[in-house]
């Protein structure tokens, strides 16, 4: 990828079968699951040379999110133990809050921003984000920046 590339976040749904696969090759060689190219390719059914061709293109959005600070914006429930249960989440899984903001409720929810450093997390930024939506009093989370 040259200097001026682009880095888009797209939705696994949409991917070739080919990047899935590639994305799979990938995940198989760093887990350790198997030792070679050559092995895991035959396991996921993509051939070498389309291995080869999108490898350095496709990755996990969690490989550019380690280690980084994330800005997160989340609409909640205005109810007790609703943010505390969020924090609870950040420090569970190692996460720093750098900043945090909150709007006065209005209309019976809140909006809160949240910068956290993810360099000492523990989990992955998809798992990090499936626990914070799943606490109760979560109506919405999107990532801001990065």
């Amino acid at each position: 990828m040259g200097e001026d590339g682009k880095l888009y976040i797209i939705r696994e749904e949409i991917l070739s079968d080919s990047l899935k696969k590639t994305l799979k090759v990938k995940e198989l060689l760093e887990s350790g699951k198997v030792k070679t190219i050559n092995e895991a390719v035959k396991q996921v059914g993509i051939s070498r040379s389309a291995f080869y061709k999108y490898r350095d293109y496709v990755f996990p959005f969690s490989k550019f999110s380690k280690g980084k600070i994330i800005t997160l914006s989340m609409v909640l429930d205005h109810m007790p133990g609703v943010l505390s249960s969020i924090l609870d989440v950040v420090a569970n899984a190692r996460g720093n809050v750098v900043t945090i903001n909150q709007s006065m409720p209005s209309m019976g929810v809140a909006s809160v921003t949240i910068s956290i450093d993810t360099q000492y997390m523990e989990m992955s930024l998809e798992n990090f984000l499936e626990k914070l939506s799943s606490q109760n009093g979560v109506r919405k989370i999107e990532i801001l920046g990065e």
